[in-house]
């Protein structure tokens, strides 16, 4: 079996209506292999910003057994990542315009549409193609080969789909399925349904829970043929509550499936499905209206952007972050509000030198009387692993006592980082084990030293680099 790749989107634009959130529960395993389902091409060609050629890489659609339905297909989103037979992936819930705009639009959504090449291995190996093109910088006309195929057909069908993503795709967004919807009565809510083209949609046996010592009227409800549900009360709940519907909706093509290793490799749905979805959002608002919350990616930063379009009493957001693994919410920063104003308000906050890791955000609006409500990003954020190894420049420097030095390797290695004074003497060692993909910060502490110029080194696969700092007491 080929090795097969896939990518992580250096801008990953996530959307929230005031309090409202959705994410996704189903989970996909990818399959055996078997020429019958992987509809695609084997190919050799240099992969973008990964910085190597990859020889035979499997290229096209990605089997998956998607919540026991077999055959969900896939493509690659991670180029520089690589993805295993029976590696699992989550829905993430995240947008992605070019990759929306892609599985809406092309093979296997779509089997007939102008331009589309005969056979379907040679139109999927030219679509996988084009998604990687958006993430990684993969220039389709430095292909070398394909394989029981021309190669020049692949080339010209992916700089053809390219260019329709460069002319109309560039803004696309995905439909929520499912949203919890205030009704007349502030007492009361409704659930509403649509499908993957925003039509109103019938869909039965919807799950509710709230948190908190609160009550609900149902815990159960189906929307009718115009994707509405009956009213539901609540009684007795607290300001902050949490209400949540979950139901079995469609999936629009173009999510994003997170992996669940150490290693973050992503997928795209090629095709709109079926799966489980949650809606969740607050109980007993502030008066304080959010017009937008979004996240982008760069790196190892994710900046959080939101709008207000009036305030009342805002005190300010606390910035509360989750991730994947540590479960448990963690406050991460503070933004004054306005305190009271009618005009549109804009405000930002940059998390910096993650980890690789699946987050979620959320803001923590508090008034001045203390009362507080929670605004949840729609989606997940993925930080994955990085394309190169980097030594980066300690900081603070110079310092006294503590200092932070910061390294990434682009897959599992084992790391040597070593400490040394001026004459060349190892002082301390700070890294000396394995180590997997990703991101990493380590603090060191000089208390023990005395003031100087003094050097540490990264030592990994062929990798090596120094750099200085100094110590001033």
């Amino acid at each position: 079996m080929k090795k097969l790749f896939l990518s992580l989107c250096l801008i990953l634009t996530l959307f929230a209506s005031e309090s409202f959130s959705q994410f996704g529960n189903s989970r996909a395993i990818v399959e055996n292999y078997s020429a019958s389902t992987f509809i695609g091409r084997f190919a050799t060609f240099p992969n973008g910003n990964c910085g190597s050629i990859d020889s035979g890489a499997y290229v096209g659609v990605i089997p998956c057994n998607l919540d026991g339905v077999a055959n969900t297909p896939f493509y690659c989103l991670d180029l520089c990542t690589p993805i295993s037979i029976g590696d699992t992936v989550k829905d993430s819930a995240s947008t992605i315009p070019q990759a929306i705009y892609i599985t809406d639009n092309y093979y296997p959504e779509k089997t007939s549409y102008p331009g589309k090449l005969a056979n379907n291995n040679d139109e999927a190996c030219a679509v996988q193609f084009a998604i990687w093109h958006f993430r990684n910088n993969l220039d389709p006309n430095s292909i070398i080969t394909v394989d029981a195929t021309t190669t020049a057909t692949i080339i010209a069908r992916a700089n053809a789909i390219i260019a329709d993503v460069n002319l109309n795709g560039g803004s696309s967004v995905h439909v929520s399925t499912i949203e919890i919807k205030p009704a007349v009565d502030p007492d009361k809510f409704y659930i509403e349904t649509k499908d993957t083209a925003n039509n109103p949609i019938a869909v039965s046996n919807i799950t509710l829970t709230l948190s908190g010592s609160g009550s609900l009227s149902t815990y159960n409800v189906s929307t009718n043929g115009s994707g509405v549900s009956p009213d539901v009360t609540v009684t007795g709940a607290s300001n902050g509550d949490v209400i949540t519907a979950s139901a079995t909706v469609q999936i629009p093509g173009g999510v994003t499936y997170s992996g669940l290793s150490t290693v973050l490799q992503l997928l795209v749905l090629g095709k709109t499905t079926t799966g489980i979805r949650t809606a969740q959002t607050t109980w007993g608002a502030l008066p304080v209206e959010l017009s937008s919350f979004t996240a982008s990616i760069s790196g190892r930063d994710i900046t959080l952007n939101w709008s207000t379009s009036k305030e009342i009493n805002n005190s300010g957001f606390e910035i509360e972050r989750y991730k994947n693994g540590i479960d448990v919410w963690e406050r991460v920063g503070y933004v004054s509000g306005h305190g009271n104003t009618s005009s549109p308000q804009n405000y930002s906050f940059t998390n910096r030198n993650l980890t690789s890791g699946i987050y979620t955000y959320r803001l923590k609006q508090i008034d001045y009387n203390g009362n507080y409500e929670y605004h949840n990003l729609n989606g997940e954020v993925v930080v994955g692993v990085p394309n190169d190894f980097e030594l980066s420049q300690n900081y603070p420097n110079p310092f006294n006592p503590e200092t932070k030095i910061s390294y990434q390797i682009p897959r599992d290695a084992y790391v040597s980082l070593k400490v040394y004074n001026n004459s060349g003497k190892e002082v301390a060692t700070l890294v000396n084990n394995s180590v997997s993909a990703g991101y990493y910060t380590v603090n060191f502490n000089a208390a023990n030293l005395s003031s100087g110029i003094y050097f540490y080194k990264l030592e990994t696969e062929g990798f090596t680099k120094v750099m200085k700092m100094a110590v001033v007491k």
